[in-house]
């Protein structure tokens, strides 16, 4: 089956944010993770997160052509609900305690200026 533009783009800034996360020091574990009421485009496992130790992230990834903030607006409160409950069933899945495994949410957004076709990514962590 052949994408879309749209499709295609987002595939091509998943491939980009795996690779930043790779050098950032990131082993990932899941690509494109679905279930009943979701996806979470990319499961990792950073060294020392936030949490000043090996912590689970559950990363979404958004690209855009131009750079207006779109992305990080991309993500609302129904998006986050998917991407909490799919975090949830990925740790039932996986048999991941919860309650003992540090865990965190990013976004990372991919923007390609209309201009010159430079990528500029941008990086955050999601509060919860």
């Amino acid at each position: 089956m052949t994408q879309t533009k749209k499709q295609h783009l987002g595939s091509w800034g998943e491939e980009q944010a795996a690779l930043f996360l790779i050098r950032q020091g990131y082993k990932i574990e899941e690509r494109n993770y679905k279930c009943s009421k979701g996806e979470i485009d990319i499961v990792a496992y950073k060294k020392e997160g936030i949490f000043k130790k090996k912590t689970l992230s559950f990363i979404e990834v958004k690209t855009r052509r131009g750079e207006n903030g779109s992305a990080e607006r991309a993500v609302g409160k129904k998006k986050l609900e998917h991407i909490f409950f799919s975090a949830k069933q990925y740790c039932i899945e996986y048999g991941i305690d919860i309650d003992r495994t540090p865990i965190q949410f990013e976004q990372i957004s991919i923007y390609i200026s209309n201009h010159t076709d430079s990528v500029k990514l941008v990086k955050y962590i999601i509060p919860i």
